[in-house]
């Protein structure tokens, strides 16, 4: 999607612009501006034309100005401006993921969007805990925007835990923030579907979350042709590796699989020799991660128990959207059994979503022992892929009624018969006293549906005309049967 930058400048600063270009350093104001504007977004000094010495400070100092005034009023870099037709498009997509999640009995919540640091780095990663948005600290609190939603939805669950009646079925639908480099389907502040499940360790509770993704991606417009599940079990994994490496390694290795799909085969090579692993030991995991699930033969427990809790779970889903990847691994700690993610075919994207089963996060967090498994969804990567497919939802946002007015002296009868539509109708009414011409075209711009022309005639007669703007046909209509 391209957007544009609306750039106001001081007229003193566009007469301190002209010393450039007299200077010659550019031709004219606008190439000034226009290289100020590369300087802001690309970040790279690029010299332009001959600055004499004796001005070299004057001329520094000038452009420093022309991007401080392009920086001062700009959104935040990471973030995004949803102007009526985004965030119409948006609300429509967060609509059809609310009604899916309901038709699996899925309850609605939310959370605060600041939260304890310490309650978030309880259950964060080393790398999301250094891209957590701290706050000031005020008093003994410390305070960070949420990076996720998994521990605010945690702690809610914590808090009522005995009274809630199990399995306990939530989501959200919100913004979350993360201080990290921007990229395409990567933002610093941005927005997530997430659904957790409390409350039950069979295989169903797994397959119930993968199935409530799958459907809301198909009434979204995608097919099997467009995506597909990547699923796993951690055990499975864990259980493999430990036949290979030492206790003290399956956490690291484990992270470099889940990474394995970001980079090449040398480098994978290369972080593994890292942790010391032989070229043996190296060769076996390859093995292991490009196995099928036929030719897995575990033979020590924790494997075995992890390749029957996946069986178990496969028997409950749609295995056109399925692939079995041992190298699938959700590369954070807290994972304890099912992991999966969503991609598009072809793997053009990040991810579209991601989750598991993380049966000891309840008690980590000072709970009682609780089974629980969850996903979130973002909506930038979703939307990435739904623009590549054609699928944005059209979304109408022209208004039914346009009423026009012809002069002042019906202004306060214009404003009645507006107000008796709206019960109803979308309807907008001339705000500032154009004239009959101009509000037609204004009409026109809005795409209004129909005009309805309200003047001292039709006030008298107690008709009024009705334009139906897409085919231009009137109509008369008493006003007491609008």
């Amino acid at each position: 999607m391209m957007q544009t930058m609306q750039i106001r400048l001081t007229r003193g600063l566009i007469n301190e612009i002209r010393i450039l270009v007299d200077l010659g350093i550019y031709p004219n104001v606008s190439e000034a501006v226009r290289d100020a504007v590369r300087i802001l977004v690309t970040s790279k000094e690029t010299p332009t034309g001959t600055i004499p010495p004796a001005r070299a400070e004057e001329v520094k100092e000038i452009q420093e100005k022309i991007k401080k005034e392009l920086k001062e009023f700009q959104k935040p870099k990471g973030t995004t401006d949803f102007y009526p037709e985004e965030l119409a498009i948006r609300n429509n997509i967060f609509g059809i993921f609310r009604k899916t999640a309901v038709n699996y009995n899925f309850r609605e919540i939310d959370s605060p969007v600041i939260e304890s640091l310490d309650l978030l780095k309880a259950k964060q990663g080393d790398e999301i805990v250094r891209q957590i948005f701290t706050i000031e600290k005020k008093g003994d609190e410390e305070l960070a925007l949420r990076a996720e939603f998994t521990p605010s939805l945690a702690r809610m669950f914590i808090s009522r835990q005995n009274a809630l009646s199990k399995p306990v079925k939530w989501f959200c639908i919100n913004n979350v923030f993360r201080y990290e480099r921007p990229q395409q389907g990567r933002l610093r502040e941005f927005f997530q579907f997430n659904a957790e499940l409390y409350g039950s360790n069979k295989p169903e509770a797994d397959a119930e979350v993968i199935n409530l993704i799958i459907d809301f991606l198909k009434k979204l417009g995608l097919t099997e042709k467009d995506f597909f599940v990547k699923i796993n079990n951690r055990k499975l994994l864990q259980g493999f590796i430990l036949d290979i490496v030492e206790e003290k390694q399956i956490e690291e290795v484990t992270r470099i699989i889940d990474k394995k799909s970001k980079i090449n085969d040398e480098e994978f090579y290369d972080e593994l020799k890292k942790l010391e692993l032989t070229d043996l030991q190296i060769n076996r995991i390859k093995d292991i991660i490009t196995s099928g699930l036929k030719d897995l033969k575990p033979e020590n427990e924790l494997a075995k128990q992890g390749l029957d809790e996946l069986k178990s779970v496969l028997k409950f889903l749609d295995k056109r959207y399925i692939k079995v990847d041992l190298s699938t691994a959700r590369g954070l700690a807290y994972y304890t059994g099912t992991v999966f993610e969503i991609f598009d075919a072809k793997e053009k994207f990040r991810s579209i979503a991601g989750g598991g089963r993380y049966d000891n996060m309840i008690e980590k967090f000072k709970g009682q022992p609780a089974p629980a498994v969850g996903f979130g969804i973002g909506y930038s990567t979703l939307f990435l892929l739904l623009k590549e497919r054609n699928l944005i939802p059209e979304i109408d946002l022209c208004c039914d009624y346009f009423i026009a007015v012809v002069n002042k002296e019906v202004r306060e009868n214009a404003f009645e018969i507006a107000n008796k539509l709206r019960k109803k109708y979308i309807v907008e009414i001339d705000l500032t006293e154009r004239n009959l011409g101009n509000q037609f075209r204004f009409a026109d711009a809005i795409k209004a549906k129909k005009v309805i022309v309200i003047g001292p005639d039709e006030i008298k007669k107690g008709k009024v005309k009705i334009r139906d703007m897409k085919s231009g046909k009137e109509e008369e209509m008493i006003i007491k049967d609008l």
